[in-house]
Parts: structure tokens; sequence; C-alpha cells
């Protein structure tokens, strides 16, 4: 049967049942008005919170910077950035919450920003965005990088054997019922390489120091006439490995040690010249070749700045500079990584 046909059925029957037309138009509007409304509700949904957790929705999360990560979430409910839980938000909290715990905002690098300009912009320390990234040079920070940005000040701690929640507190010089608040604790126990937040606290300054990459100072005044990085060789021309940098200076420039440290060794090579080895904490160490003269003996400690030779043209060198090299735990890091 057509449509038409059955709406002059449909018309007829409303004729027969109610005597006329007129109270059979208004019968009729009523029934259309009523489907249509019908149609239009909306069944209620549950609130779509802005919140993402750290697991559950890992294939929408943004990527985090290749720097950083984030501990794996634990199971469990609660609003701990942590673990994961419903309450975990990116974004501003929700109005008329209140204070809902621990969570964090994704962030996109923009050309220009610094972590000091980020942790600003969100009223956090520096420490903070440093510490939940897991970034280990400031410097490497590239436009578009994602950061996740906590809603607390605080750093990010892993379990050791025998720790508890007491003694960490203690120990980083915050309140320990306020790390088992926000991290959802029930007893002080902590298990090897459970991953803590803990509010308030801070990285100690040579950390912090090493990642915005400040620990050195520079050891002498001049130019740069050579980089750290494949060069070719100045006397045969093969390409060779240069594991610091080339300080163009006059012969007998004062030259600074660029950190506190203990002079570990002195001597002479066909390489170096005279030079002079510095170790600092932490496993760094710097030396200082082709120098003149040396000023200071092994095991003698040293200042930041203070002088402990005069530039030279010793050793092989085309002319007089400063050779500068940065190791870390035994191998070269670019020096422009860590100089300010």
């Amino acid at each position: 049967m057509s449509i038409t046909s059955l709406l002059k059925l449909f018309w007829n029957r409303l004729e027969l049942r109610f005597g006329n037309k007129k109270t059979a138009v208004l019968s009729a509007l009523f029934l259309f008005v009523s489907v249509f409304l019908a149609g239009s509700v909306v069944l209620p949904r549950a609130p779509a919170s802005s919140a993402k957790s750290l697991a559950g929705e890992a294939s929408s999360e943004p990527g985090l910077p290749s720097a950083g990560g984030l501990p794996a979430a634990a199971s469990g409910a609660g609003s701990s950035a942590l673990n994961g839980g419903a309450d975990l938000a990116v974004g501003k909290s929700v109005e008329g919450r209140g204070d809902r715990g621990l969570y964090y905002t994704a962030y996109k690098v923009a050309r220009g920003d610094t972590l000091s300009d980020i942790a600003e912009e969100f009223n956090v320390t520096l420490d903070t965005v440093v510490s939940f990234n897991g970034i280990r040079n400031a410097r490497s920070l590239q436009p578009g990088a994602l950061l996740k940005i906590p809603s607390m000040s605080g750093i990010l701690y892993t379990a050791k054997p025998g720790d508890g929640v007491a003694a960490v507190a203690a120990a980083n010089g915050v309140s320990a019922s306020r790390v088992s608040e926000v991290n959802g604790l029930g007893s002080d126990a902590l298990e090897k390489g459970e991953r803590l937040f803990l509010p308030d606290a801070r990285l100690a300054s040579f950390t912090l120091r090493e990642i915005s990459g400040d620990l050195f100072h520079w050891p002498a005044r001049g130019w740069i006439s050579s980089w750290y990085g494949w060069r070719g060789d100045p006397f045969s021309g093969a390409r060779v490995f240069h594991n610091g940098i080339d300080i163009g200076v006059d012969l007998g420039t004062p030259v600074g040690a660029a950190m506190d440290g203990v002079v570990s060794e002195t001597g002479y090579n066909s390489g170096f010249g005279n030079y002079v080895i510095v170790s600092h904490h932490a496993g760094w160490m710097t030396l200082y070749g082709h120098l003149q003269t040396i000023l200071v003996k092994e095991g003698a400690r040293v200042a930041e700045g203070q002088r402990i030779a005069l530039s030279g043209n010793t050793g092989y060198s085309t002319g007089p500079h400063l050779h500068f090299s940065v190791f870390k735990n035994g191998r070269t890091v670019n020096p422009f990584n860590v100089l300010h």
C-alpha cells in the first residue's frame, strides 16, 4: 500500500472517530507534535569528564616528550594522577567541585617557551614540571612537545627497598599525612619501585642545575675556535671527533675552575699538552688543555672561578687556545649543554 493510501485511510478513521473535520485536524496535530517531541528527547548520559587517566585512554592521550614520561597507573579507584582515577582531569577543575586533589593539565610547548615560563604560568615550581615529566635536559625542550603539568607543586619519588611514607616525607621535608592523602595511601609501607608524588617537595639544587644546563661557569673569556663533535683534523684533514670546545685566547689568559671540585690529575701529554682535570659532584669532570702554566696541585680543592692555570699553546695545537672538555661518568658531554 502506498504512503498516500495510508494517509487517506488514517484521515478517514479520524473523521469517523471524532465526527467532524475540525476535531480530526486538531487530533492529528496533537499526535504529530507528540511524536516530534518524543523523537527529540535525549536520555541523560553520564557526565563526560574532561579527565583523562594516565591509563585506560592511552590511545587518545597525547604523547610525552622524548625526554619525559610518567609512572604507569596503578589499579584501583581514586583521584590521584598517579593511579589514573576517574577524577583525574585535563584542564581547569570543574566549577563547584572544590579541591579535587592531584590532577594534571596537558600543555603543548610553543616556540620561545622555557620551563621556567611554563612553571610560572601554571603557578607551580620549576622542580614540579621537570620531575613530573622526567626531563633530564631542559635545553632539549622542543616546540610541539607535550608536557603534563600537575595541579600542585611537588616532585615524583621512586620508592627504594625499606622505604616508608614517614621516612620519605621526612627526608624531603614534607608532611607524611599529606603525602598519604594525595597518593591515596592507607599504610606507611611502600613497595620497591612504587611512585609517589611528594607535594611541596623540591629537587636538590645541584640536580636542578644539572637538568637546567646551568652547571658550569665558562673557564675563560674568548671566542670559539672549534666546536664539540666531528671535524677535520687541523693538521692531517682526517675526520676526527673533537671531545670538547676550543676557546681562542691570548697566551697567559687566566683559566678558572668551571665548578667547585677537587683537582684529580695534572700533567702533560702529546695531545692536550699541559692539562688539568678537576673532579666535581655526581660523576662530573672537566679537563683544561694546552696550558702554558699549571697553578694547582693534585688533591687541591678548588672553588668555581678560582684560577687554576694560564692558557698556552702546548701539545697538539695550531695556536694559543684553551681546550675544555666535560665528562659525566666518564663519557663526554657537549659543554654547551651545561655552560652558563
